[in-house]
């Protein structure tokens, strides 16, 4: 049965961009909404839509990924210059910061066990997947192929993952 597509409210948050997600438990909306004076920041919602709770107030940051718990959620935010992965509890509403590498971290989730998580990085002179454990620990790269990888995804067994290839272009002659 194919369902008719319907617009969800999520009342002042109008410019969101593609960072969205939906909770473990399938109750609540993660977005990332544009503010044009501060950049993009992370709100949370009930799934059928409502009144936006801003979770993230530094901007620009940009949600990714939902801690299979529930309790936290990772993403990518430009704090200084540079863009680094953050994960938030929601119970303390501290922010903490994961890496802290010179060039853009980016597009982290967590592992089906909450234990480790994946994420995209060019501090090795392209964009590479990664993975680190939850506290920030024992970063290791885990592709280096040539491409730019991007956005990883890991399985429920966290053997593969999922992600976006992109062709190196060489502009010289």
């Amino acid at each position: 049965m194919i369902k008719k597509k319907e617009k969800i409210n999520t009342g002042f948050a109008q410019d969101c961009n593609n960072d969205h997600g939906i909770s473990p438990d399938g109750k609540m909306l993660a977005i990332s909404n544009n503010d044009s004076i501060i950049g993009s920041r992370i709100y949370t919602l009930p799934i059928e839509g409502g009144l936006p709770n801003l979770i993230i107030k530094a901007g620009s940051s940009y949600w990714y990924g939902w801690s299979p718990d529930g309790e936290s959620l990772v993403y990518c935010a430009e704090r200084g210059g540079n863009y680094d992965i953050y994960r938030i509890n929601f119970a303390s509403g501290e922010e903490h910061r994961l890496t802290y590498t010179e060039g853009l971290d980016d597009g982290p989730d967590y592992s089906f066990s909450g234990r480790q998580i994946y994420f995209n990085s060019v501090r090795t002179g392209s964009m590479q997947i990664w993975r680190m454990d939850a506290d920030g620990s024992n970063q290791e790269q885990l592709s280096n192929d040539g491409f730019n990888d991007w956005f990883p995804h890991p399985s429920p067994d966290s053997k593969w993952f999922a992600f976006v290839r992109h062709a190196l272009i060489d502009n010289k002659e």
